[in-house]
């Protein structure tokens, strides 16, 4: 159980009726159980929820209280639709209770109309009926008595025809016991036929194998044969082409000997002339050794003056280099002065510029220094407020994950029940399409199954009773009846049924809750059972009053057999669905479980429901929380800006930085590079002037010594110059004689390469010979192998053919033996058919027998069951007169059933009809009494209480419109506002408009007003209210945020004023509002997820 309770003060002011004396405090508790139950409680007395309801209605509360305020709220009083703010007056007035009890009485009074207009319609309808049931009361008895004349002749005419199927049953079964013996004599002669000759098949398949076998043998032979005979015929072929290539070799080796002597001629003939070629290039080989003695002695004198004008000339180089050494470096001297005179200058003046630009270096970096500290601190700090939203974020997207995942698993879910919904519905569709039926212009109010509602151990005993009418569906009136039989017929359309709500609600159709029986236990009402709503519930009953209810088939046929007094129209049902009608007919078997089906289908629904409801509120917290880190993420792209700017700055600031010590270091180094330099700069200067004196000296003493080298080169050239002349003859001859002997050494070399030529091909010659003797000796002796196997071959062809002509024979001799098997087997088959025609025959005769047997078995049960169930007697067990003659029998029936044919339909329950229409006609004329005389006093009620609104309302609509003009002068400090009506004349539906002119402006409309000033004309009008009658709690959401600092001070004032008889709670980051409060409450988030609350007193 669980438990709720509310405390007020103040509803009683003196403390009276509420059973605390002057503690003027009252109690209103709800327990809650786990049945689903709920109990409220007044002081811990128990009570209804309508006095609860009632009790606050009198204090002038509702719903729609202006106490709970938001931003937006406030908004709306301004913008909303003059009717819209028909609460305001309704609730300083207090008139709340009033309206409620106006549209009970309202709703009371539309539902007494409507049922009086019902009663009266079913009042003239039963009575139209009562006259009708009087006639068929009357025509009842007449038909009773036909009926059982008729019953007394079917009877025993029945009987009689039942006694003679039986004996023509014994005639038949007798021949059929004949038929069936010799069928079975037969049957054994062909089994002993089948049995030899299945036998003789068997030996015949065997003898088939061994021929197989055989044949087997003889391909396995066959096919030896064909390949010895191929390798005879290929060694053959081989033999004569190898004979052929021995004959071509014998004639290589011919021409290879002649060849072989025609080389060695050739080298006879050249022997001869090498000797005389090799005389005389040995004489003029020693005429040219002695020409070239000659020239070498000459040759040596030029080589020797050569050398001295050599000598003199790289003299003369040597000292000219020298020279010209020394003037170069000379004047590289007098050059290497000049630059460094103008280094040491330059150097002087960069040395002063790099000092002073050293110092100006030190000076930038200690600003940037501190700017860096500064940069360096503030970035710490927004990077500390980044990780803080970052960790928010990711606790709220864990926490939205978490949720997404739960949404996507119930849609599944829900996907997945409507899915089962979906079939459910196809399934638990009748015969007929809604739609079509609609579309004919026939009004469907529901169907059967929808409005049936069972525990689930009664489904099946419901279903079973209602049969094909659980499809049906219910139509409004008798016409709409016709409409669906018409369009049934018309359109060939299955049986459906159809049941009219307006026949069924006139006849009002009560039963008894149960059937007491002789043994003093009760059956059920199968309709007490089953829950319906109330405009239905007449239609159910009704279908079903006919129907006792029992345990099961047992409990069902004791009650039927011992209870004599049980109307015929009774039928009874069990729990597992069997009906056991009067005549004894049971139906049985599954049913369509459209009921279990609707059940699941609403089950399904609920839960569909219930599950949309989490979705819905999952939902929610998703949309809060993304709404949650959409404004932290836009905060976390604010903080990331300034964080980027920040780092831009401070790494701007750091390279600055280490550019500038770069720079220091650098210029630094380089201002003392610079003095070195200079230093060095003027030593070399000195050595400089010390080595051109010098260098002055040693050119002046090289160009002497050049002139007199000069002068001996030229005697040296004119002598040379003769010699010359006297080697150029010598080197003419010497040159035609190495021409002479070069050629006779070129005719010595032919010679001597055309002699080894020929010594190379004769012995190529010879081995070619020798290899082509050794081929016609290897493919000789592969002849030889090849005639050897080719004769082994032939030896064992011969014994193969004569193995195969061997089982040739035995092949024949098997297959002659094995036809005169094949015509014995012919000759037995052909008997087997025999057999088999004969049997089949007996079977056709049998089978003929035994339809005609089970047609008189069929004629005999129908007949027995028919008299059962038209008249629940027993033909078998029954003793029965059958004296009568038949003639006159058949002509009593005859009779009987033309007068009860001429009756027409009788109804047999016209006479209880008649007495339960009767009372119930005395019994709707008094509710129709009742239901006059409560229209009336509803009515004054009414006018009573719109008499009492309308005075409240024009009373509460002037004070509240003195105050509001009082307060927004007020809270304006100055100006004008009223309230309006706009239709006075009807001041319950009348809207109100808002006429307001601040102070320094035209009367205009709302619309054009500023967002503070709406604001403070809503508040004004709501404090006006507030003034007029106080509530005990007031929250303010925001209300202050359109407002500027002078009107927030005003609403601060106001607030401070109200907070005597009002308690205010108000949410708002206005300093000024905070001001008033007695007691500040912050709430804030140090960790993603975690609220934590802060709490101050103001003293």
């Amino acid at each position: 159980m669980a438990e709720v309770t509310l405390f007020v003060s103040g509803l009683y002011p003196d403390g009276q009726d509420n059973g605390n004396g002057s503690e003027r405090l009252l109690t209103v508790t709800r327990r809650l159980y786990r049945s689903g139950e709920s109990e409220y409680l007044i002081n811990k007395h128990v009570c209804r929820l309508k006095d609860i309801r009632e009790m606050f209605l009198d204090t002038g509360l509702e719903m729609k209280s202006y106490s709970v305020l938001e931003q937006g709220r406030i908004g709306e009083i301004i913008n909303a639709r003059p009717v819209d703010r028909r609460f305001l007056i309704e609730e300083v007035a207090g008139v709340m209770k009033y309206k409620v009890r106006k549209a009970e009485a309202q709703s009371k009074l539309e539902s007494s109309k409507q049922n009086l207009q019902r009663v009266t319609d079913i009042i003239s309808e039963v009575k139209r009926h009562l006259n009708s049931l009087d006639r068929q009361a009357k025509k009842a008895e007449r038909y009773k008595k036909l009926i059982d004349a008729l019953k007394e002749i079917e009877l025993r005419t029945s009987k009689r025809e039942y006694v003679g199927m039986n004996q023509s049953l014994q005639d038949v079964s007798g021949a059929l016991d004949v038929l069936k013996t010799e069928e079975v004599r037969k049957r054994a002669v062909m089994a002993q036929l089948e049995s030899s000759l299945q036998q003789k098949r068997l030996l015949m398949v065997e003898k088939e194998k061994e021929v197989d076998a055989i044949n087997t043998d003889l391909q396995a032979i066959e096919k030896s044969i064909a390949e010895m005979e191929r390798t005879i015929a290929v060694n053959r072929t081989e033999i004569e082409h190898l004979g052929n290539y021995i004959i071509t070799l014998q004639g290589r080796i011919e021409e290879t000997r002649n060849l072989l002597e025609e080389k060695r001629l050739r080298a006879g003939e050249i022997s001869g002339k090498d000797a005389h070629i090799q005389a005389r290039l040995d004489s003029l080989k020693e005429t040219l050794s002695q020409r070239k003695e000659e020239l070498l002695e000459a040759e040596e004198g030029i080589f020797s003056l050569e050398e001295d004008i050599d000598d003199k000339r790289r003299e003369l180089f040597r000292f000219t280099d020298s020279l010209g050494l020394l003037r170069n470096e000379l004047n590289r001297l007098e050059t290497t002065h000049e630059a460094q005179s103008r280094r040491v200058s330059t150097s002087e003046r960069e040395a002063e510029e790099t000092g002073r630009r050293v110092s100006e270096l030190k000076a930038e970096m200690e600003r940037i220094e501190g700017d860096i500290g500064q940069r360096s601190a503030a970035l710490g700090q927004w990077r500390e407020k980044r990780d803080g939203y970052l960790k928010e974020i990711a606790g709220l997207k864990e926490g939205v994950e978490g949720l997404r995942q739960k949404r996507s698993e119930l849609r599944e879910e829900v996907a997945s029940l409507r899915s089962r919904i979906q079939s459910l519905q196809e399934m638990v569709t009748g015969n007929l399409d809604r739609e079509m039926i609609q579309k004919a212009g026939i009004s469907i109010m529901a169907s059967l199954s929808e409005v049936v509602e069972v525990d689930p151990r009664y489904e099946k005993a419901v279903e079973a009773a209602l049969s094909d009418k659980i499809k049906g569906f219910v139509v409004s009136t008798t016409e709409d009846i016709k409409k669906s039989v018409e369009l049934v017929n018309r359109g060939n359309l299955p049986r459906t049924a159809f049941l009219s709500w307006q026949m069924n609600n006139e006849k009002q159709q009560t039963t008894n809750g149960e059937w007491h029986m002789k043994n003093g236990e009760a059956a059920p009402v199968l309709g007490s059972v089953v829950r319906s709503e109330d405009n239905y519930a007449s239609l159910v009953k009704s279908l079903l009053k006919d129907y006792l209810l029992t345990e099961d088939m047992d409990s069902a046929i004791a009650l039927l057999k011992g209870e004599e007094e049980m109307p015929l129209h009774v039928r009874v049902v069990t729990l597992n669905g069997e009906v056991l009608e009067p005549g004894g007919a049971v139906l049985c078997g599954s049913g369509s479980g459209i009921l279990r089906l609707r059940r699941d289908l609403r089950e399904l629904e609920a839960s569909v429901q219930k599950h949309s409801d989490v979705i819905a509120e999952v939902e929610a917290s998703i949309s809060g929380a993304d709404q949650r880190i959409e404004e932290l993420k836009s905060l976390l792209r604010e903080v990331d800006s300034e964080i980027v700017s920040h780092e831009k700055e401070l790494s701007l600031l750091q390279a600055s930085e280490r550019r500038f010590a770069e720079d220091r270091d650098r210029l630094e180094k380089k201002l003392g590079f610079i003095h070195l330099d200079i230093q060095e700069l003027h030593k070399e200067l000195d050595g400089l002037e010390e080595d051109i004196s010098r260098k002055k000296e040693e050119v002046a003493s090289e160009e002497e010594h050049k002139r007199t080298i000069e002068s001996g080169l030229g005697i040296l050239q004119e002598e040379l110059s003769v010699r010359r002349s006297g080697i150029d003859a010598k080197r003419h001859l010497l040159t035609d004689l190495k021409v002479e002997i070069n050629g006779y050494t070129e005719r010595l070399s032919s010679i001597t390469r055309e002699r080894e030529a020929l010594q190379r091909e004769v012995g190529g010659l010879q081995k070619k010979e020798i290899s082509l003797e050794e081929e016609i000796q290897n493919n000789s002796r592969i002849v030889q192998k090849k005639k050897d196997s080719s004769a082994g071959l032939e030896e064992r062809l011969k014994e193969a053919v004569s193995g195969a002509g061997t089982l040739r024979q035995r092949i024949s001799e098997k297959r002659d033996a094995m036809r005169d098997e094949r015509e014995s087997i012919v000759a037995d088959d052909e008997a087997l058919k025999r057999e088999r025609h004969e049997i089949e025959r007996l079977g056709n005769e049998v089978h003929e027998k035994e339809v005609l047997k089970a047609e008189l078995l069929l004629k005999i049960s129908n007949l027995v069951d028919g008299i059962r169930e038209k008249y629940q007697v027993d033909l078998a067990g029954t003793d029965i007169s059958t004296s009568e003659v038949e003639e006159e029998d058949h002509q009593k029936v005859l009779e009987l059933r033309e007068k009860i044919q001429a009756m027409g339909h009788v109804n047999l329950g016209s006479l209880d009809e008649y007495r339960e229409l009767k009372e119930r006609h005395e019994f709707l004329t008094a509710q129709h009494e009742d239901i006059v005389q409560s229209i009336t006093e509803l009515q004054e009620a009414i006018t009573r209480i719109n008499r009492t609104t309308r005075k409240r309302l024009k009373e509460a609509f002037d004070l509240l419109n003195r105050k509001f003009g009082e307060v927004f002068k007020l809270l304006f400090g100055g100006g004008s506002a009223e309230l309006r009506l706009t239709d006075e004349a009807d001041i319950l539906e009348s809207g109100i408009d808002i006429i307001v002119q601040p102070p320094g402006k035209k009367l205009q409309n709302l619309n054009l007003l500023s967002g503070g000033e709406k604001a403070l004309a809503a508040l004004s009008l709501l404090f006006a209210g507030f003034l007029l009658k106080p509530t005990p709690l007031c929250i303010l959401d925001e209300a202050d945020a359109p407002l500027d600092e002078t009107n927030t001070e005003r609403f601060k004032a106001m607030i401070k004023d109200l907070s005597v008889n009002i308690q205010f709670i108000v949410i708002t980051h206005n300093r000024i509002t905070m001001e008033a409060a007695d007691y500040l409450y912050g709430i804030t988030m140090e960790e993603p997820g975690i609220s934590k609350v802060l709490s101050m007193e103001f003293v």
